[in-house]
Parts: structure tokens; C-alpha cells; sequence
């Protein structure tokens, strides 16, 4: 019988879980089998509005055996955060500023960090960007939380590649990667590169799939949204987890599925479903 890897720390995400109430994600996490969830810092801000504290939400999810790990995204860190390929809209929802983001990591007890460059790609120099993501890290650090860098083809961090230069040149101590099966395959993919970052700098590993190629009328935007369950497209998944077998590098590993039809879906669905997309993956299972 095919198992999930008992030597590897399997986390849900919040695009899977998105659409269900506090107690069902914990539930939906601890059905998959899987040790961590993630949640958005606009997420938590809603649930304490309508009076669940986070209190409630660290003691529910501890009940269940499952540990709040990664707070994602941030995305106010550099002084023109905002993107212009999306509405007024998605900028309002993540206007949540590092004050307020690392007060809410202290509170969790998150040590994990996802963070995105929403801006756009012209907008400022690798080397800008290399010391402004120094500094979230600084910050970071004074809250014992690791700084993971997402490299989205859509936005200012366009590959993996661009995204190893400001690491390195950074000097932090505490950075890292989130890697993104959809954006590693749209960002003209190389897995030399993927090989050649260390794997203990790669935080969180999430698994999608897609088409090749994008079918017609799709954008990188759009497909960001409709996503495929690992499996069900064409992204050479197999190779790229077997890549970060190798380098030490599958860590925080969940299918990130973000889809309308999630929406329909039970806990016990999405439990059944995010176990079973990744079961069929060597590298995964024992």
C-alpha cells in the first residue's frame, strides 16, 4: 500500500481550504494526514473580527495535531507594493503591513513566512530588490521567522534564477524559498538551477499542475486561479520533485490548488483529494 513518506512534513494551504470555517481546515489538514497548515494574514484579521481569537484557532488546531506554520503572503515590503495586473480589489485585501504581519506570526507562533513581489517587474533593479528583501529579513529575524521568497513570472521576482541572486547577495541568514510548481514551469524552468540551490533553503514545496502549452486564452494571471490538481496536466512533476529529493529540498510539501470548484468541496473532499494527488509520486511515498 502507498504511504506518504513519514520523514517528510506534509502542510495544507489555505488556497485548498479557503472556502471552509476555522475548525474545517484543521479538520480538512488532519484527514489528509498531514502535520502543518498555512493561512493567510487577512484570514486570521476576518476570523478575530467575527470573534474567533487566535487563541481559539492555536488551541483548535493544536486539539487536532496540527501546527500553524507558514503565514502567506506578505506583500507590503518594498515602498510601491501594489500590482497593476490585478484590481484595487486583491491590493486592499493584502494591505496588511510588516507590523502588523510579524504581530500575527508572534501570535500564531508561525516561523515560516511567505513573501510575494506583487509589483511589477520594471519597477525596480534586482539590486533594489536585493536590499529591500535584506531588510524584511532583518525585520524577520527579530521575530524568529524565516523570510521565503516566492518567484512568480507575473510579478517582480520572475524565476528562480533572479530569486537565487537576491538571496545570495542579500546575506541573510534567514531567507529562502517558497517553490511553486506553476510558476517554475511558466518561468522558462531549468532544473540545473533547481539543482543547484541547497535544499535547506527551499521552505515549502507546492505541487500544482497545468497545461503545455497554456491553452489559448489563458494568462499567467488567470491560471494562477484555475489551477490543476497534481496530476491532471502536463508539468514535468515527477523530475522536479525528484530534483528536490535529491538536494534535500521537499519541505512543507502540499498540493496548492487554487479553483472555484474548490468551493464545493467538504473537508473530508478536500482531505481525500490533496492526499491522493500526492500519493501517486515516488518521490513522496514509501
Amino acid at each position: 500500500m502507498t504511504t506518504l513518506r513519514s520523514d517528510l512534513t506534509f502542510a495544507m494551504p489555505f488556497s485548498n481550504v479557503l472556502h471552509l470555517s476555522f475548525p474545517d481546515k484543521v479538520k480538512a489538514t488532519r484527514l489528509a494526514g498531514f502535520q502543518q497548515m498555512s493561512i493567510q494574514p487577512q484570514e486570521v484579521l476576518k476570523l478575530v473580527a467575527e470573534g474567533v481569537s487566535i487563541a481559539d484557532m492555536r488551541a483548535m488546531a493544536a486539539d487536532g495535531g496540527i501546527k500553524i506554520a507558514r503565514l502567506d503572503p506578505l506583500c507590503p515590503w518594498v515602498p510601491d507594493w501594489k500590482p497593476t495586473n490585478f484590481g484595487a480589489d486583491y491590493a486592499t485585501a493584502h494591505d496588511v503591513s510588516p507590523r502588523v504581519f510579524f504581530d500575527l506570526c508572534d501570535q500564531l507562533g508561525c516561523h515560516f513566512m511567505s513573501l510575494n513581489a506583487t509589483f511589477p517587474a520594471s519597477r525596480y533593479t534586482t539590486e533594489q530588490i536585493t536590499g529591500f528583501y535584506a531588510e524584511i529579513c532583518r525585520q524577520a529575524a527579530e521575530h524568529g521567522v524565516t523570510c521565503d521568497l516566492e518567484c512568480i513570472p507575473m510579478w517582480g521576482v520572475v524565476s528562480l534564477e533572479q530569486g537565487w541572486t537576491i538571496l545570495r547577495d542579500s546575506g541573510a541568514s534567514n531567507g529562502g524559498f517558497v517553490f511553486d510548481c506553476t510558476h517554475f514551469t511558466r518561468s522558462n524552468p531549468s532544473l540545473e538551477t533547481l539543482a543547484a540551490i541547497p535544499g535547506e533553503l527551499i521552505h515549502c514545496v507546492q505541487v500544482c499542475d497545468g497545461h503545455i502549452p497554456m491553452q489559448p486564452g489563458v494568462t499567467l494571471e488567470g491560471e494562477c486561479f484555475e489551477r490543476l490538481w497534481p496530476g491532471d496536466g502536463d508539468f514535468a512533476i515527477p523530475d522536479i520533485l525528484d530534483t528536490l529529493d535529491r538536494t534535500g529540498g521537499l519541505t512543507q510539501i502540499g498540493p496548492e490548488v487554487f479553483s472555484a470548484k474548490m468551493a464545493a468541496m467538504s473537508a473530508e473532499e478536500v482531505a481525500e483529494r490533496s492526499r491522493a494527488s500526492l500519493e501517486q509520486y515516488g518521490a513522496l511515498t514509501r
